[in-house]
């Protein structure tokens, strides 16, 4: 199955507009998805770039795409897999919107049944909101469940997944699957036939089976003639086995794949599921080989973007502590509390990578994965004529502004 066709961007309550026939002149460096400087402003009429001011090193802040979030639970309280209606889907979305993520991907969990929680995300796709659901479980490993419930955990049934995707619409985008279950390869060759991704994760696979699954589902994409990336690794580092010397192991061969162009490597990267280190050593092993070969998700759940408490993530109690979400009485982290532009925060401010790095992983990266140009909330650059989608940064990274869909948002 194609892609659905692009829906106009939903209706969200915003704190401003684009007034009709004003003109807005945004100052800052202009960063496109790929993190190239574009010029030193913008001018904006009825929500759309009229012109981009020519460079001037002097002018201070940045303006950078909206960022894409392919791999985020829910945040502003409400849970995508727990609370799927409208009403609180809107609330986890704009949580993300206020912080500068003008489009995502929401994320389920392993379910004994997914089927509600995909018609109702399907709804939100349809108005444009989203532009896709990803489907973490339930085919993963009972030995790496992390944060989702194992009672739901199951092998791959093709029949059931045909279900679910003909339920989607063709809005489910990409699954996370262990390399190492039972019709593996089979689920992810039907997954691309109707237009999605595996992602491969929550898993104990062998390094040498790891590189099996990316061979036969690279093949199979060019047999059928895919026409974006095949396949995806789920939250790098997370959830899979550590490198040894003498058993490297899953995470190996999703880098080296990577690195070729046949995979790209998610990375939560708000220095709590991954060290600030590692995530600057991951960019900088990719980027030069595959600068689309590392995306940044956030990974987050009902907790981003609010206080310490008490939430839930796919019917398990999790607790946040200091920004820090861990399954309720163990120490196992539960998803993210972070949305891109923290991570892009933490990240920058602290010398670990620079805001072009940080900008093509969060929006040039999962853009060119998901072949999304075009979408409601989605620019990749800015000309005269594009519709805004951005965030102006203050030249200390504070977010100042946000559009999507030439609305102001914040």
């Amino acid at each position: 199955m194609g892609d659905p066709a692009m829906s106009a961007a939903g209706a969200l309550p915003v704190n401003g507009l684009v007034d009709e026939d004003s003109v807005v002149t945004l100052t800052g460096q202009v960063l496109d998805a790929d993190g190239h400087t574009r010029g030193s402003g913008l001018v904006v009429k009825d929500g759309r770039v009229v012109e981009v001011l020519p460079y001037d090193e002097s002018v201070k802040g940045w303006i950078t795409p909206g960022f894409i979030d392919i791999h985020c639970h829910g945040g502003g309280g409400c849970s995508f897999p727990d609370e799927p209606t409208f009403e609180k889907i809107m609330t986890a979305i704009n949580a993300h919107r206020q912080m500068g993520t003008t489009a995502m991907l929401a994320s389920t969990v392993s379910l004994v049944d997914p089927l509600p929680a995909i018609r109702e995300l399907v709804v939100a796709c349809e108005s444009g909101d989203l532009i896709g659901i990803h489907m973490e479980g339930p085919y993963i490993s009972p030995h790496k469940c992390g944060a989702q419930n194992p009672e739901a955990v199951r092998n791959p049934d093709l029949d059931e997944l045909r279900t679910w995707l003909e339920a989607g619409k063709g809005y489910i985008r990409s699954m996370t699957i262990a390399p190492e279950v039972e019709g593996a390869t089979e689920a992810a060759k039907l997954l691309l036939d109707y237009g999605a991704i595996p992602s491969w994760g929550h898993t104990v696979s062998s390094g040498p089976r790891t590189r099996e699954v990316i061979a036969e589902t690279t093949a199979y994409a060019k047999q059928i003639g895919f026409k974006t990336l095949p396949q995806t690794a789920t939250h790098l580092f997370n959830a899979m086995p550590g490198i040894t010397h003498r058993a490297p192991g899953p995470v190996r061969e999703l880098l080296v794949a990577a690195r070729a162009g046949e995979v790209a490597v998610e990375l939560v990267a708000d220095t709590i599921h991954v060290d600030a280190d590692l995530v600057s050593d991951v960019v900088r092993f990719v980027e030069p080989e595959n600068p689309h070969g590392v995306v940044f998700v956030t990974d987050a759940m009902a907790g981003a973007g609010m206080p310490d408490g008490h939430y839930q993530l796919g019917g398990l109690d999790v607790d946040i502590t200091d920004g820090v979400a861990v399954l309720a009485g163990t120490d196992t982290i539960a998803g993210g509390t972070a949305r891109i532009a923290e991570e892009l925060q933490r990240l920058v401010r602290g010398g670990f990578l620079s805001i072009e790095q940080v900008v093509r992983a969060g929006v040039g990266a999962p853009a060119a994965v998901l072949g999304i140009e075009g979408r409601a909330g989605v620019t990749l650059t800015f000309a005269p004529g594009v519709v805004l989608n951005a965030v102006v940064f203050t030249e200390d990274f504070e977010v100042a502004e946000v559009y999507r869909e030439g609305q102001r948002l914040k």
